[in-house]
């Protein structure tokens, strides 16, 4: 079960995961991980930050130090083991992670803690130091991501959030919008009520998780605008080795035309106990099957994705996954953690 230890509130852990806001040089490469953490911590307390503030924050290096582009749910089930035994000490996280993955880490950390802790994650799309690596960057975003981040978290909400251009996002129903512009991330302009796919969990579950999550196979398939006999056959070449869960990013409200064809290969598919999840390429809004378009499907046993995002979508995909994989009725847990 999880329990968590309220032992102390005005500590905060800085977990140091990798990306550009680490590395320096040209072309950029990651500096040392703990030559780094040595760094953030000196203009820590160099720079802006009362002695106070700066006693109050304690650094660690992510189990997983990597190019944020090759992180995935293992790295992020080894971070969340680590909060988990941190939080006997710390109630308030700052996580540093790469850009390219860090809405799908906030979207699986918020899943897994949910509203139990404060959680931050942030980054940068330029590095925190210059070139030689002994200076601040004078033109990047992370020395004002990062003050932004250890300002925010002793007045948020439990919850896990992400820290970007002086926003705060929502962590479940944020995207990165931009590839190079330091307000990179953007969220759902109507929040909505979400609610976890993670009731309990302990050490001993997540060390199960851990050698059970990197066998899952996903495919994600963006459908375009061509005959639904096309589609089918691209499904007819999963037959012989089928992904364990296809998500399928539909048009709309999640509209997928008809076709005899189409339905056969979701079915096959189906009988190999792959999930099937109807998406949609339109960033928000809720989806339904009020059109004839999409109506066929309800009668297949695919399931719809509640569209917060898409990181949490991959996050609720793999977490319900490795608790539910065998039940025959897993479609029941995934409605009934769809929507608060």
């Amino acid at each position: 079960m999880l329990i968590f230890f309220r032992m102390t509130s005005t500590h905060i852990a800085v977990i140091y995961m990798g990306g550009t806001f680490g590395s320096i040089g040209v072309p950029l490469y990651p500096m040392p991980a703990k030559a780094f953490l040595e760094k953030l911590q000196q203009h820590s307390v160099q720079h802006q930050f009362s002695s106070l503030q700066a006693q109050s924050l304690h650094f660690y290096e992510a189990p997983s130090i990597k190019d944020s582009s090759e992180l995935s749910a293992i790295d992020w089930l080894g971070l969340a083991q680590q909060i988990f035994e941190l939080s006997n000490h710390f109630q308030h996280f700052i996580i540093i992670h790469g850009t390219d993955t860090l809405h799908y880490a906030a979207a699986f950390l918020s899943h897994l803690f949910a509203d139990r802790l404060h959680i931050i994650l942030t980054g940068s799309q330029l590095p925190l130091l210059e070139q030689s690596g002994a200076n601040l960057h004078p033109s990047s975003d992370a020395w004002a991501n990062y003050q932004f981040s250890i300002e925010q978290i002793k007045d948020i909400a439990q919850g896990c959030y992400i820290a970007f251009a002086c926003k705060l996002h929502h962590a479940n129903q944020s995207i990165k919008a931009h590839t190079s512009e330091f307000d990179a991330f953007q969220s759902n302009p109507l929040p909505r009520r979400w609610q976890s796919v993670v009731q309990e969990f302990g050490l001993h579950q997540i060390e199960q998780w851990l050698s059970q999550v990197k066998d899952i196979r996903i495919a994600n398939l963006y459908c375009v605008p061509s005959s639904p006999d096309h589609l089918a056959s691209e499904l007819d070449t999963f037959q012989q080795n089928s992904p364990h869960i296809l998500i399928l990013q539909a048009f709309g409200a999640g509209n997928l035309a008809y076709s005899a064809s189409l339905k056969s290969a979701l079915q096959n598919l189906i009988a190999k106990k792959c999930w099937v999840i109807i998406s949609s390429q339109v960033l928000f809004g809720e989806l339904t099957n009020d059109y004839a378009v999409a109506s066929w499907l309800t009668e297949l046993g695919v399931v719809v994705d509640p569209h917060y995002s898409q990181a949490d979508l991959y996050a609720r995909c793999v977490l319900l996954y490795l608790q539910y994989a065998d039940q025959p009725n897993w479609q029941t847990y995934w409605r009934n953690k769809a929507i608060s």
